[in-house]
């Protein structure tokens, strides 16, 4: 190959790794419920173990004042799923679903977490 050729992939390969990534909005939650049960309570209660078929635990929040555990089906990791936790200003909880992959048909999932939350929560 000549110096020639060689330049302008030299040049295409340079400008692409100078392109920079703007700020991801936070994903959608698929739901969001509200809770009257002490912050501690609802945080640890949903950050217990969920039996064989879950891989559950506190995560690294995506803002301050949000607790984020993370609820993870063994069968599917690439769905990757997560409870945001945070007090509302009238004292209550605010509970978020959110899945953070794109993974379609995991309807079941969904369902599984709000049950699990509205245990914990004193709904269900």
């Amino acid at each position: 190959m000549s110096k020639h050729a060689v330049l302008p992939i030299l040049i295409a390969l340079a400008a692409a790794a100078c392109v920079t990534t703007t700020s991801q909005t936070p994903p959608t939650p698929a739901w969001t419920s509200i809770y009257t049960v002490p912050l501690d309570y609802m945080v640890s209660c949903l950050s217990q173990p969920a039996g064989e078929g879950f891989v559950v635990a506190q995560t690294p929040s995506p803002q301050p004042g949000v607790t984020a555990i993370s609820f993870v089906p063994r069968s599917a990791p690439q769905a990757e799923s997560r409870y945001l936790v945070s007090r509302v200003p009238d004292g209550t909880l605010q509970v978020s679903w959110q899945r953070l992959g794109s993974v379609g048909g995991l309807d079941w999932l969904d369902v599984q977490a709000r049950e699990r939350a509205n245990r914990c929560g004193g709904t269900a």
